[in-house]
């Protein structure tokens, strides 16, 4: 194929700007904010599975503290019975000294019930300080992941800026290039991982980095200007400067 020195050096302007493209699509999709997202979701998930559980928790201990209530109230009701029916004087020797052992007896078990009921109030105490903790956690989390969204929706939006500038001076270029040449070049670029157009430099092709053998530079140098290059090695469009 041939193509005049200005159309070949137009290959090469089109694809610096399609380096700069792919560098800050590149650039997009790695952005530290899509990384921080991810690690501050994980710990909100984490978060609110733990405040399930420790709702659920504390939904038992207040079942538990409840019912706890209700056996030292009926513990407590039936010694306030007793020590009336006591005080009262109405019942024989033999049923006082029942009621009386009675009342200690339930005595006992009112100590056992109320040093139980202390320590569930512990545990709800304790389980809402780390439901507390747990609230304000995931607030913070979600504060902090509005942060970065707004720094991730900024940076994306510069970013996307550029592109799109970069695009539109890519269609100029492009419109620039004939037909033939151009469909070439887009067909290596598909093909070449984004590269199609690559200077020679030296006797050193910069699209893959490789020297070009004495004979093939030999035959390059007998060539005519206008006669279009194609690296031996990656077959990318070469062109002379």
């Amino acid at each position: 194929m041939q193509a005049s020195p200005e159309q070949q050096s137009l290959t090469l302007e089109l694809q610096l700007l399609d380096n700069e493209i792919m560098q800050a699509n590149t650039k997009l999709k790695s952005l530290p904010e899509i990384e921080q997202l991810l690690h501050i979701d994980k710990r909100i998930v984490i978060a609110n599975d733990e405040l399930t559980t420790v709702k659920a928790e504390a939904d038992q201990i207040a079942l538990e503290l409840r019912r706890g209530e209700v056996d030292v109230e009926t513990v407590t009701d039936r010694i306030k019975k007793d020590e009336a029916r006591l005080a009262s004087g109405n019942a024989t020797p033999k049923e006082l000294e029942q009621l009386q052992h009675e009342v200690g007896t339930l005595r006992k078990r009112q100590e056992a019930l109320e040093e139980i009921e202390l320590e569930i109030m512990v545990r709800s105490e304790a389980i809402t300080a780390r439901t507390n903790t747990l609230t304000t956690d995931l607030a913070s989390l979600e504060t902090l992941k509005a942060e970065i969204n707004q720094r991730l929706t900024a940076a994306s939006n510069e970013i996307n800026t550029v592109i799109t500038n970069k695009k539109s001076d890519r269609d100029v270029v492009g419109a620039k290039i004939e037909k033939p040449l151009l469909d070439l070049y887009e067909k290596i670029r598909s093909a070449s991982g984004g590269v199609a157009a690559a200077a020679l430099v030296g006797n050193k092709c910069n699209g893959c980095n490789l020297a070009i053998n004495a004979v093939e530079m030999e035959r390059i140098k007998s060539l005519a200007k206008d006669e279009l290059l194609r690296c031996e090695e990656c077959r990318r469009i070469l062109v002379r400067i």
